[in-house]
C-alpha cells in the first residue's frame, strides 16, 4: 500500500514519490505522477495508482485532490492530521475537521457531503449507518433479511465512514 498524507491548503505527499502541490501545473503534475489514466480530461486527471483525481483550474493548475476509492482504498492509505479518515469513523473525521477548521462548515447536505471552509476540506458518502440500519429492520419485518444480510453487512460497514475526501485551493469551499 501506498501511503499518501494529506496537507490541507497545502497539498498530498507520497513517500518516495513526490509532493504534489496545490497550484502546481498540469506538467509538474505529470512529471511526478506520470501520464493520467482513462477518463482524464482538460480539466481533471484521474491517477488509478494512487486512487485519485486532480481537478484543474482554467489556467491548468491544480485546484482539488479528491482520493475517491473509500471507505475502502485497495492500493492506498491515507494520513489527514495523523488519522485514516476513511477508518477514524465519520462522526470522529467531522469532530476534527471542525477542530482544525474553526469556523464556517458547508452542511447543506449534512450527514452525507461537508465542506469545510477554512481549511478547503470535503467528504462526501452515499448513505448513513442509521439508513442501513433501518433498512435492516425494515427487511427483517419483512423477511428478506438473511437473503440479503451480506451485503447489508457491507452496506454498514461502508456507512461508519465517508467515501472520498478532497481538498481545495484557498476559497475552494464557501457557504452559500
Amino acid at each position: 500500500m501506498t501511503t499518501i498524507t494529506i496537507l490541507p491548503l497545502q497539498g498530498i505527499d507520497i513517500p518516495g514519490v513526490g509532493a504534489i502541490n496545490l497550484g502546481q501545473s498540469r506538467s509538474a503534475i505529470e512529471k511526478i505522477l506520470g501520464k493520467p489514466g482513462n477518463h482524464s480530461d482538460d480539466s481533471r486527471s484521474f491517477y488509478d495508482d494512487y486512487e485519485c483525481r486532480i481537478d484543474f483550474d482554467k489556467s491548468g493548475m491544480v485546484e482539488f485532490i479528491e482520493f475517491i476509492y473509500g471507505p475502502v482504498p485497495e492500493k492506498t492509505q491515507l494520513s489527514l492530521y495523523g488519522i485514516d479518515p476513511f477508518r477514524v469513523g465519520a462522526d470522529n473525521l467531522l469532530a476534527l475537521l471542525s477542530e482544525k477548521n474553526q469556523g464556517p462548515v458547508d452542511d447543506s447536505e449534512a450527514e452525507y457531503c461537508y465542506g469545510f471552509v477554512n481549511i478547503s476540506v470535503g467528504v462526501w458518502r452515499e448513505f448513513t449507518e442509521k439508513e442501513v440500519q433501518e433498512s435492516i429492520a425494515e427487511m427483517k419485518e419483512s423477511g428478506e433479511y438473511e437473503d440479503n444480510r451480506e451485503l447489508l453487512d457491507e452496506d454498514l460497514e461502508k456507512a461508519r465512514n465517508f467515501w472520498t475526501i478532497g481538498i481545495g485551493t484557498p476559497g475552494y469551499y464557501t457557504i452559500s
